[in-house]
């Protein structure tokens, strides 16, 4: 096997999230045109700082002969991304909309689900993380399973019920009257 000679600098790696950098880092190999293992599991290594670096020593000092990238990119979501049961904490734990809009707060959670599927609890956790003005006209909504959907119509009601150049977290206590528009 023989190493790819490319010119690419790779941002340090998130402990954070790794799912996203390693998405990023993919998308830099496509454009790029690399496919060779040995020189994605090298730009990796490059990428990793000296805490992270330490702790993927026995990966590092010793690669497999094959799947190298595979294995150092397992390794570390093992290490730096969240379990199942933790996810699913997270999910649960999400604090209310506040000032996000409610796209931003479906993106955490289609964040958190990864390659799962959202079920039918999924949608009343989201709604339930609305203020009352935007989530009651929400529960007839069509958008059972299209959750992207569904967000952007709440973003819509959110943009319309929040009165411009007021703080977005006195949303709960706006009350609109209907009837008054017309």
């Amino acid at each position: 096997m023989s190493i790819e000679t490319v010119a690419l600098k790779l941002p340090t790696f998130w402990t954070t999230c790794p799912s996203a950098w390693f998405a990023q880092t993919e998308a830099q190999f496509a454009l790029r045109g690399i496919t060779a293992d040995e020189t994605k599991y090298y730009h990796v290594v490059a990428a990793l700082d000296a805490a992270t670096a330490s702790r993927s020593l026995a990966v590092i000092s010793s690669p497999p002969p094959t799947c190298k990238y595979n294995t150092i990119k397992s390794f570390l979501t093992d290490a730096y991304g969240l379990s199942e049961a933790e996810k699913a904490a997270t999910l649960l734990d999400i604090k209310e909309q506040g000032d996000r809009k409610p796209s931003e707060v479906m993106d955490e959670m289609l964040a958190l689900l990864g390659d799962h599927r959202p079920c039918f609890l999924f949608r009343h956790i989201f709604l339930r993380l609305l203020p009352e003005a935007i989530r009651a006209p929400l529960a007839n909504s069509s958008h059972n399973s299209d959750y992207r959907a569904l967000a952007k119509e709440a973003d819509n009601l959110y943009n319309f019920l929040t009165p411009i150049g007021t703080c977005r977290r006195q949303l709960p206590l706006y009350r609109i009257n209907l009837w008054r528009l017309w």
